[in-house]
């Protein structure tokens, strides 16, 4: 016998808030199933549907056990909860085909989970759609590597090496010039500053080159200039005092003329 097929609504979400307020949660499996009768998921033409529209004008509706006494008895689509663990219910759609609870035909599988309603996919859109996943990953690293690979008629194919091209040599040789030049160029700024500095520090006066002096490089200067002052002083001192023994051999000779007359 040729399986009933069911229309794919995995995308479909389905709720009624106000329903289950109104009744005040799910009490039993028949609520669920009334619930789930609302959704578009229902079959119109189902053995439920049937037999509820049988007794829909009964005082006393009949138990959810009488109603699964009576869909045995028939054949044809029915719906069935097969899993109840609140907040989550299972409700299978199968083809009944005799009186045997374990004689139907699975068609398609919802779930409840709150107050949505959703529609279970198959195993074989599960699988189909993780294998065109993989598939797309392994075309994918395909085509990158084809960017890597070189062919050559001698040679064949071969992997392109990761050296660099000579425009990106040529960008870092430029790179490592202009890092040199400022190094350079900041050595010789440097040089010029500290000779600026020693030579201000040299034409400064005493009182301000002591303040200077607490640098070794200043102090070494203003050393060597005091020492060549003194130098000087000495000279010019020991000079002052041989013209003054001059003059008196001078004035010695002349007293020995005048009493020698």
């Amino acid at each position: 016998m040729q399986r009933p097929s069911t229309e794919d609504l995995t995308s479909v979400e389905w709720r009624d808030t106000n329903w289950i307020e109104r009744v005040g949660g799910f009490q039993n499996q028949q609520m669920v199933l009334d619930y789930f009768s609302m959704s578009p998921f229902w079959d119109r033409q189902c053995n439920n549907q049937i037999l509820s529209m049988q007794t829909q004008y009964n005082d006393l509706r009949q138990p959810y056990e009488a109603t699964l006494e009576a869909l045995r008895k028939m054949t044809g689509i029915e719906f069935a909860v097969i899993h109840e663990q609140p907040p989550v219910w299972v409700i299978q759609k199968r083809y009944r085909r005799g009186p045997e609870p374990n004689d139907v035909n699975p068609i398609a599988t919802y779930y409840i989970t709150g107050a949505n309603v959703y529609q279970s996919p198959t195993i074989y859109s599960v699988i189909a759609n993780r294998l065109l996943t993989s598939l797309f990953h392994v075309n994918s690293a395909f085509k990158e590597t084809q960017k890597w690979m070189d062919f050559h008629p001698a040679k064949g194919y071969s992997w392109k090496s990761s050296k660099p091209t000579s425009t990106e040599k040529a960008k870092g040789q430029q790179g490592t010039l202009r890092a040199r030049e400022n190094q350079e160029f900041r050595h010789w700024m440097d040089r010029a500053i500290e000779a600026s500095a020693l030579r201000i520090a040299q034409n400064r006066f005493v009182p301000e080159q002591t303040v200077v002096a607490n640098t070794p490089e200043v102090g070494s200067l203003t050393s060597v200039a005091t020492s060549s002052q003194h130098n000087n002083r000495e000279e010019t001192g020991g000079k002052r005092q041989r013209k003054k023994t001059d003059e008196g051999n001078i004035n010695k000779r002349k007293k020995k003329t005048a009493s020698g007359k």
